[in-house]
């Protein structure tokens, strides 16, 4: 006879099966619950009612059908709480408050805290800001995700090369001051977790962050993938160039060094010999045909090239997806950048741009993050 705790864990495994499946594919009858799952009916009923109990699940009306009692359809109700997103980029704060499915949403703007005397204290006033918006639910915020620039292990940050943050146990500290669970994550994690959940469903899914550095996203089999200590997907600082520029990391030669935003910027402008040039402004001139901007989107496009044939011939992923000012706001730049390359393995695999802007889509990966976390499934799928 199986044991009370046996019992419980069984129990505990079937609601978390359902409710996923809810989330997945509702509108949905008990019955076909019961079908695609293999539980009875009686399971599924109980089941069922205590998420309905709870908030998560309500009934929406009856399916239509010519015999029979019509069958009561369920929806995931993503509206009981909340989700909070922060994005700390070098030179900005950003903030997305979402429903557990990401459809309401609400963004803020804040300036960066790197090199702020209190920065800690500054990303709390952030953060009090931007919850005084949330609207009522009965669970409220359910989890505040965190991506910054930078490895993470074990929810502490490790290394941030292009800011200073000066606090490793950023979640413990923010988890204390809210009460609520925190999660660090790489920003390039994030990404690539916020593609997969809203717009790309595959198993294995790679996705280039490209800004200040160049952080990867690796989902392998449906799982994110960050290695023995949280150092995968640090594609930036492999190196391209032996004995090459210098990078923060301590190498020299870092492929960030020369195809991240920061560098292919940094080269417009000493072109132009304008220091106030932008990445929209190279956007801009390279569309309008301006040489200098072609000369230096040219060099990035052939270094993404290279990128590309290495990650392909690692991972052999089912997608790629390149989230970068460039590719957004260039037209057919993916493209481009597909065709420079020499790889007979890219036959299989789709290259495109980030689904959305970079912001969103790394909060959009918190959303995710904090969703998971809170109805304690595996994955989730949805629809932005």
């Amino acid at each position: 006879m199986p044991s009370l705790g046996n019992q419980e864990y069984i129990r505990d495994m079937n609601s978390r099966l359902v409710l996923q499946h809810i989330i997945h594919h509702g509108p949905i009858s008990r019955a076909d619950i019961s079908k695609a799952l293999g539980l009875t009916k009686a399971t599924v009923s109980s089941i069922v009612q205590t998420f309905i109990d709870d908030g998560y699940v309500w009934e929406i009306g009856s399916l239509d059908t010519t015999k029979g009692r019509k069958p009561i359809l369920l929806q995931f109700n993503g509206n009981c709480g909340f989700t909070l997103s922060v994005y700390l980029d070098v030179d900005a704060t950003s903030i997305l408050i979402a429903s557990l499915t990401g459809e309401q949403r609400q963004f803020f703007s804040y300036p960066g805290i790197s090199g702020n005397p209190s920065p800690l204290e500054k990303l709390c006033e952030y953060i009090q800001d931007a919850m005084s918006h949330c609207p009522p639910s009965r669970y409220h915020i359910v989890g505040i995700a965190v991506g910054v620039l930078g490895v993470v292990h074990k929810n502490r940050i490790e290394f941030t090369p292009y800011y200073d943050l000066n606090c490793p146990d950023l979640g413990d500290l923010l988890e204390q001051r809210f009460h609520i669970p925190v999660y660090i994550e790489n920003e390039a994690n994030l990404a690539a977790q916020g593609e997969r959940t809203f717009f790309h469903f595959y198993p294995n899914l790679i996705n280039l962050n490209i800004h200040a550095g160049i952080g990867m996203g690796i989902i392998l089999d449906h799982r994110l993938y960050t290695g023995q200590n949280g150092y995968a997907g640090e594609f930036g600082h492999t190196i391209i160039e032996p004995g090459g520029k210098p990078c923060p990391c301590g190498n020299r030669g870092c492929i960030e060094q020369y195809a991240s935003r920061r560098a292919i910027v940094s080269m417009f402008r000493e072109i132009t010999r304008d220091p106030q040039m932008t990445a929209a402004d190279l956007c801009r001139a390279y569309n309008k045909g301006r040489p200098e901007a072609v000369r230096c989107i040219d060099i990035f496009v052939r270094y993404m090239a290279i990128a590309l044939n290495n990650i392909l011939n690692i991972f052999n992923p089912d997608i790629v997806i390149i989230n970068s000012d460039f590719t957004t706001g260039i037209p057919g730049l993916t493209d481009e950048i597909s065709r420079h390359m020499r790889n007979t393995f890219n036959r299989n695999c789709t290259f495109v741009p980030a689904s959305q802007d970079q912001e969103t889509v790394i909060l959009l990966g918190g959303c995710c993050v904090c969703a998971k976390k809170f109805l304690k499934i595996k994955d989730l799928q949805l629809k932005t």
